[in-house]
């Protein structure tokens, strides 16, 4: 009976190479889906879960669907909606502007899961 631990060991090397190698593909599509903001800063509102159904306002106004009491954040700074399976967000004219991982948002711009979005002071992550 021939030695089967090469044949193990090549299996092993092979699944992990497609798991390092599917995973750039496997975020997009599973992730792709996302619909929550998750508050990553500030510490004090770190944790807070907010869902994206179809669409939703950000700013520090009352009507807002999500405000934040931050003084670099515009009374209706961004919006945040569905267009088809994906979410995306779109500065609204704010003062200081809406950031994706950093990037001044320029335009509506499609967001994946893990994504960062700042408005003022306060970062989400999308998830």
């Amino acid at each position: 009976m021939p030695d089967l631990l090469p044949l193990s060991v090549l299996l092993a090397v092979l699944v992990v190479g497609l798991a390092v190698a599917w995973r750039p593909l496997a975020r997009r599509l599973l992730l792709r889906h996302a619909s929550h903001l998750v508050v990553v800063a500030p510490e004090a509102l770190e944790g807070l879960v907010v869902d994206v159904h179809d669409e939703l306002t950000v700013g520090r106004a009352a009507g807002c669907g999500v405000t934040f009491d931050d003084g670099h954040v515009s009374p209706l700074h961004a919006r945040v909606f569905r267009s088809g399976d994906r979410v995306v967000v779109e500065d609204l004219g704010s003062t200081n502007g809406t950031y994706v991982n950093r990037a001044r948002v320029e335009s509506p711009t499609a967001l994946d899961a893990g994504d960062r979005v700042q408005v003022g002071d306060t970062v989400l992550e999308v998830w």
